[in-house]
């Protein structure tokens, strides 16, 4: 038997048969005790085939960007109004009191407002950067500064937390991302597709020859395995025919 020959299609179509609850393949094998004993493995082979074979972008990816996109206003907001209220706030105050909260800033924003264009990636590393600079010292200082006025007053080093903790949301959504952009790049290479298709080979050569064991009755045999094997002549024929510009999926 050369099921390798089989275009994915045909898999499909001949296992769809076995599957299909209303059709007489299906009662046939509901009807041996041998035979419907294979039934769960049919199924689920059949399922994980039409998988493979219908690749799709995970939906999961366009909510992630969502919600990074999400992220990323707060998150930018929070780096702007650090640095541009240690920035106003020295110009106002002067001296030497307005040099600290210049040096200040620069601790907490090195890189000044071109942050603000980093990759979401780079944005969750700086955060982590942020964090490992926010020292007992620095905090005190962030921490006597306070924005606002009463209920909603709040010290910077609230509002460095918040920043930090965005940073970390962004670097696990893009962890996320790139587990799923693998798998994905997986299937549209098609190695999903080979292994399910090995899988449907390997699992219909057990089922056909379980089928032989059971000696059906040559009706109930040409009704179950009648389509399988018109298929796989077929396919056989077009190899042999076409050996070079026909080449069968490999499996």
């Amino acid at each position: 038997m050369a099921f390798r020959n089989l275009r994915t299609e045909e898999m499909l179509q001949v296992s769809a048969t076995w599957i299909d609850l209303q059709s007489p393949a299906r009662a046939a094998l509901l009807g041996n005790p041998d035979l419907s004993a294979k039934l769960p493995r049919i199924d689920e082979i059949h399922t994980i085939l039409a998988v493979a074979a219908q690749p799709s972008k995970n939906p999961r990816l366009d909510e992630i960007s969502a919600e990074e996109a999400k992220i990323d206003v707060r998150h930018d907001s929070i780096i702007r109004g650090v640095f541009g209220f240690l920035t106003s706030t020295a110009e106002l105050v002067g001296g030497e009191a307005g040099a600290d909260l210049i040096q200040l800033r620069d601790i907490l924003v090195p890189d000044g407002l071109p942050s603000l264009q980093k990759t979401y990636r780079a944005q969750a590393g700086q955060a982590q950067q942020l964090a490992d600079r926010l020292t007992p010292a620095i905090k005190m200082r962030t921490s006597a500064i306070l924005i606002g006025h009463v209920p909603a007053q709040k010290s910077l080093t609230a509002y460095l937390e918040e920043w930090i903790a965005l940073g970390k949301q962004l670097g696990e959504r893009e962890d996320e991302k790139g587990r799923l952009l693998a798998e994905q790049s997986e299937l549209a290479s098609g190695s999903a597709l080979v292994k399910a298709r090995n899988r449907w080979i390997r699992v219909v050569n057990a089922f056909v020859a379980d089928g032989d064991l059971a000696e059906l009755a040559p009706a109930t045999e040409a009704l179950v395995f009648g389509p399988l094997r018109d298929a796989e002549k077929k396919a056989d024929a077009r190899a042999r025919s076409a050996p070079t510009a026909n080449v069968p999926e490999k499996a």
